[in-house]
């Protein structure tokens, strides 16, 4: 079985590299599926900063139509935009994306692994 906080981490990590390499479609395939994976290990905050993040720069996001993208993950047609993109990017090629990006996984610190994936992701502005 996944590791889900690991899945969000990973997929955390890939999202902000997106981001700083200005890929806008990337970061929101990685966001979603952070998002969906913090919703799994129990982490509303991260999974909430994901949606808000999506948001900004997509503000016609699927994920509008819901308040929490727990909720989102209760609908079907949601669930099978996460599942598509599950298929393109499963957890163990996000790993290995980072591997090649030569990318350590985060360190532990005395920091919950939610807070330092909201750290990661940072407060989203209008300049995102």
């Amino acid at each position: 079985m996944r590791d889900h906080e690991t899945a969000m981490q990973v997929y955390v990590q890939l999202a902000v590299i997106s981001d700083q390499k200005q890929q806008p479609q990337v970061r929101d395939r990685f966001l979603l599926l952070a998002g969906a994976e913090a919703c799994r290990a129990g982490w509303p905050e991260v999974a909430a900063c994901c949606r808000q993040r999506l948001l900004l720069t997509n503000p016609s996001h699927q994920v509008k139509r819901h308040p929490t993208m727990a909720d989102a993950l209760r609908n079907e047609d949601f669930q099978q935009l996460v599942a598509h993109w599950e298929r393109y990017c499963p957890f163990e090629k996000a790993e290995a994306l980072l591997r090649q990006l030569n990318l350590p996984p985060a360190e532990p610190t005395e920091e919950s692994v939610g807070d330092q994936m909201l750290k990661m992701l940072g407060e989203p502005t209008s300049g995102s």
